[in-house]
């Protein structure tokens, strides 16, 4: 049944549900065929490629905001990487490769340093300094190819041979191997009892989903293999026509090699033993390697990915029959299958639908060739049978749709509802805003995300050989996170110190080692050394630098939402007036500013409690601290309210107490730092309350704190001890 074009014009939503929702699935009627014809929605093939351009950048960030981003990356992993000799920390998933949607999965790797895996016949590859650690032999696990056991040649006593390790030890007659299922399921545990949050087995990794968030946060640990596997050998050797990846690339590629990890081949009846070979340092090169043009494509497969998966579910009964790797093995052969001429801004669609055509071939062949090792089929556990033939002809109409395949959502707010808008090319100003807000964003937030104290002199070589103005904020980001980082130590030594002098020389040491982050930035820079005047006893001065940082007129950095800021949103909160001018056009015009000096004059940010600061959080939020990880946001209008009534009623002053009351009452409506992003906001105003003896209110406060946040929630437990105390 074909739906009116006259209807489709008022009422799109209706149509797509028509869409997704019919039986069978009507993707190639008449009336779509109508509706690619209407002089609303044709776009035309020499037009569609720059709009997928301006809007793929918009969603996914410009060559020059994705190249920051993995500068960040690599400086914080090489940094943290410094002078540890037992682990090497590889930031992997969507986020490593550039990507920051809201659906980025984010995957850390551990590669123990101290077991090296390795073939009988090649010991030689292991460096002589190296020779007495715990040495593994790897062999074919009799099942698809890219499988493994590890068989113990020697083993080390100490840090090579830990309770984890060793508990994995199964003997098989004469020999002893390690088992892959007994590891990963020890290392779970471990997690468990570490971090105290429900990490669970998630293939070779622990898992575990942030509160509020879609992104989950996937921990793997890894040995490193010093030889190339024997069933990747014809990728070294394979013919390449149009020269990628280079030979250099391939060099650099087989210097670094590979990993096992803790997972066997679910395909196989007896995984005990089984571990996969693992190439994802290789990948995450390859996808840096890509030009931009190329990443941009990746993205929108990416982006089609998550179109399409409640169709999927809907036709098929799993959203999760496709997913992201097998397109990453797609780009990754059209890449090394087509010319690079092929791949420029003009022919994004086209390159689009050359990617879509190859999954389509496997699909009808029931065949995805891994890229490094091809013959193992990675369609072979779910795509056969059925569910084989519904995903071809799924995939087909889909092709079929041209460029309204990525439309088929009418609940999704990205590249489909951007294209059906046309919308207007991004201004220059604009897109340089949007770049420096990803820029710091990565400093804020990804830099300190591990404990990199005691890297200092590492850091300072960053900045020695920091060569471009990003790279020199990056730089002093690091720089100033460590020194808070030592400053948070040296306040909880000084918290147990007996002698009143070495209190006070402790304390004074705190704020001249955060001086530097709070010439840096108002927040958290100024926030916190305030945060430090409060717990040391100094409330006139915390009073004058909330009132600082209120009197402020910068520009809100949001974390929370990052991923949906559109341009017409960036633009409404940035044609603010400072002084009668236009913001934006006031930031960035005139003198061309460096990247700190704009940090430092026109943008603050959230304050970030976690368990490695938390003798540096005031006591009354310990509790949300210890709670939540990775972490606790708090914006800083609301935290200088909040502070501020702290310090009044401290001083005894009681009218300035419920000024700030009040204060904080109106910040939780604040449009960009109010309660409706940041849950945090009904505890602050519940302590308040809590404070002045307004049982009731406090109470109201913390249960829209419980409706906000329903897991891991200690306003319960707030909760229950006013209603004893009352």
């Amino acid at each position: 049944m074909a739906i009116p074009l006259a209807n489709f014009h008022k009422n799109s939503k209706l149509t797509f549900e028509h869409i997704k929702h019919e039986e069978p699935c009507p993707l190639t009627t008449e009336f779509l065929t109508q509706l690619l014809q209407h002089p609303r929605y044709k776009i035309d093939n020499d037009s569609i490629s720059p709009l997928l351009v301006q809007i793929l950048d918009d969603c996914h960030g410009s060559e020059e905001m994705v190249n920051n981003r993995r500068k960040v990356m690599h400086v914080s992993d090489k940094i943290s990487n410094a002078d540890d000799k037992l682990l090497e920390w590889f930031s992997g998933g969507s986020v490593g490769e550039g990507f920051r949607l809201k659906t980025s999965d984010e995957d850390v790797m551990y590669i123990m340093k101290s077991i090296i895996v390795t073939y009988p016949d090649r010991t030689h590859f292991i460096p002589k300094d190296e020779l007495k650690k715990t040495i593994l032999y790897m062999s074919d696990a009799h099942c698809r190819p890219g499988y493994v056991t590890l068989e113990i040649a020697q083993l080390a006593v100490g840090e090579g041979c830990t309770s984890i390790f060793q508990n994995a030890i199964v003997p098989v007659g004469d020999s002893l191997f390690v088992s892959s299922d007994i590891y990963r399921q020890g290392r779970v545990d471990l997690f468990k009892r570490k971090i105290g949050i429900g990490y669970v087995s998630n293939g070779p990794c622990a898992s575990i989903s942030y509160q509020n968030y879609v992104k989950s946060l996937d921990f793997a640990v890894a040995f490193p293999c010093v030889c190339w596997p024997n069933v990747a050998a014809e990728w070294i050797h394979r013919v390449r026509l149009h020269g990628w990846p280079t030979q250099t690339l391939i060099n650099r590629i087989l210097k670094d090699g590979c990993q096992v990890v803790p997972v066997g081949d679910k395909c196989s009846t007896d995984t005990l033993l089984q571990w996969r070979i693992s190439f994802v340092c290789a990948e995450q090169i390859l996808i840096h390697s890509l030009s931009h043009s190329q990443f941009r494509v990746y993205g929108l497969l990416k982006y089609f990915l998550t179109l399409i998966k409640d169709t999927l579910k809907h036709i098929i009964g799993d959203d999760d029959i496709l997913c992201s790797y097998f397109l990453k093995t797609v780009i990754f052969h059209a890449v090394e299958n087509s010319p690079a001429s092929l791949w420029v801004d003009q022919n994004t669609f086209v390159c689009f639908r050359f990617c879509l055509s190859i999954l389509i071939a496997w699909v009808r062949a029931g065949y995805c060739p891994n890229y490094f090792i091809r013959n193992n089929n990675l369609f072979l556990r779910k795509i056969h049978g059925e569910n084989r033939k519904k995903l071809l002809h799924f995939l087909i109409d889909l092709h079929d749709l041209n460029w309204m395949c990525l439309c088929l959502d009418s609940k999704d707010n990205g590249v489909g509802r951007m294209l059906l808008e046309r919308q207007n090319p991004t201004s220059r100003e604009l897109m340089q805003y949007r770049t420096d807000i990803d820029l710091f964003r990565e400093c804020l937030f990804q830099l300190p995300r591990i404990d990199i104290i005691g890297k200092f002199s590492h850091s300072l070589k960053c900045l020695h050989v920091s060569q471009s103005d990003s790279e020199d904020l990056i730089a002093y980001s690091i720089v100033t996170a460590i020194l808070c980082g030592r400053a948070h130590q040296l306040f909880g030594q000084y918290n147990v110190t007996e002698s009143n002098k070495s209190k006070y020389v402790a304390m004074k040491k705190c704020r001249h080692l955060m001086t530097s982050h709070a010439s840096m930035c108002t927040s958290p820079g100024v926030m916190m050394l305030a945060t430090c005047h409060f717990l040391t006893g100094n409330y006139n001065k915390t009073l004058q630098m909330c009132t600082y940082m209120r009197l402020t007129n910068k520009l809100f950095i949001c974390l929370a939402n990052a991923d949906t800021d559109s341009s017409e949103a960036l633009h409404s909160r940035t044609y603010k007036s400072r002084n009668g001018a236009p913001l934006l056009y006031q930031m960035y015009s005139g003198q061309k500013n460096t990247c700190y000096q704009r940090f430092k004059e026109w943008f603050y940010s959230c304050l970030v409690f976690t368990e490695h600061n938390i003798l540096f959080c005031i006591p009354h939020l310990q509790l949300e601290v210890k709670m939540h990880n990775p972490g606790v946001l708090i914006p800083p209008l609301p935290y200088a309210a909040f502070l501020s009534f702290l310090c009044y009623h401290e001083l005894g002053d009681l009218r300035g107490r419920d000024k700030e009351l009040l204060n904080l009452r109106a910040a939780n409506y604040d449009p960009e730092q109010g309660g409706h992003r940041y849950w945090i906001n009904h505890t602050l105003l519940g302590i308040c309350y809590q404070t002045v003896g307004d049982i009731r209110s406090a109470i109201r406060s913390f249960t829209d704190y419980v409706e906000t946040m329903s897991h891991y929630n200690p306003a319960v437990e707030r909760i229950e001890t006013l209603l004893r105390s009352s």
